[in-house]
C-alpha cells in the first residue's frame, strides 16, 4: 500500500531547461557587450566544455553541485583568458538571479492538492545551501515548501540520485518502507534507476512522449505518463 509520493524537483514539478536557456541567452548577450572580441560560438562552446568537465569531476565525486556552481564562471573566464574581476562576478549573480526568476512550475503540479491522503515529498540532486541558485532557494521560491511535507536534497546528505542512499533517508523522513512509497521523475539514470533499485515503485514522467528503450530491469519504471496528474491511476 502505497503511503508516500515522493517527485524529483528539476524537469518533473518545473520547466528548469526553459528557466536555463532564459539566463545563458541573456548572460551571454551582457558578456558579449563587455567582451565583444568573444564570439558567441566560441562562448557556447567554452561555456558546454566547462560543465562537461565540472560534471564529470561531480559524477567522480570529487566535488558537490555547489562545488560545481561556485566553479562556473571562474573556469568560464579563465578559458575565454578574461579577467577575474567585478564584472564576472556581476555576470555570475545576474544569471543564478535571472534563472531562478524564470523557474516556473509545470501547469500539472496541481495534482499535489489531490495527493492530501499521502506523504509528498521531493527527493533532488543539487545544493541546499542559501545561494540564489540551490535546491533549496527554488523550493521556497515556487512555493512548493507550503505543499510538501518532507525535502531531501543531495547537498545536505552528501549522496546523489540515483544511489539508494538518499532515496533510504527520504523515506526515513516520512516514516515508511520503499515498499510503501512511489517515485515520480524525468530522468531514467538519476530517477528510475535509483527507485528501482530501492525498492519504491517508479513512475517516469514522459512529457516529450520519448521512445523508451530500457537496456536494463532497473530502467524499466513500473509506470509512464505524460501528465503529473495520471500519477493518480498509479497509486
Amino acid at each position: 500500500m502505497i503511503k508516500a509520493i515522493f517527485f524529483d524537483l528539476d524537469g518533473t514539478l518545473c520547466d528548469s531547461d526553459a528557466a536555463w536557456n532564459i539566463a545563458q541567452s541573456e548572460m551571454f548577450q551582457l558578456l558579449r557587450e563587455q567582451y565583444p572580441d568573444v564570439s558567441q560560438e566560441v562562448l557556447t562552446e567554452t561555456w558546454k566544455t566547462v560543465h562537461q568537465r565540472l560534471f564529470q569531476q561531480l559524477d567522480a565525486g570529487k566535488c558537490s553541485m555547489a562545488d560545481v556552481r561556485d566553479a562556473r564562471f571562474q573556469c568560464l573566464f579563465q578559458e575565454l583568458g578574461l579577467p577575474i574581476d567585478k564584472v564576472m562576478e556581476g555576470l555570475s549573480g545576474f544569471f543564478y538571479s535571472r534563472y531562478l526568476t524564470s523557474l516556473r512550475l509545470y501547469d500539472d503540479v496541481t495534482v499535489l492538492e489531490e495527493l492530501g491522503a499521502y506523504h509528498v515529498g521531493i527527493i533532488t540532486n543539487g545544493a541546499h545551501d542559501e545561494h540564489t541558485d540551490s535546491q533549496l532557494s527554488k523550493v521556497l521560491h515556487l512555493g512548493l515548501s507550503e505543499r510538501i511535507q518532507s525535502l531531501t536534497i543531495s547537498g545536505e546528505i552528501g549522496v546523489r540520485k540515483p544511489k539508494v542512499e538518499i532515496f533510504q533517508v527520504a523515506c526515513e523522513r516520512a516514516g515508511v518502507s520503499p515498499k510503501e512509497a512511489l517515485f515520480v521523475g524525468d530522468t531514467i539514470e538519476n530517477d528510475i534507476v535509483g527507485a528501482n533499485r530501492v525498492g519504491m515503485t517508479s513512475v517516469f514522467i514522459n512529457r516529450e512522449l520519448d521512445v523508451l528503450t530500457p537496456k536494463t530491469a532497473d530502467e524499466q519504471p513500473d509506470y509512464s505518463i505524460s501528465n503529473l496528474h495520471d500519477v493518480l491511476s498509479c497509486l
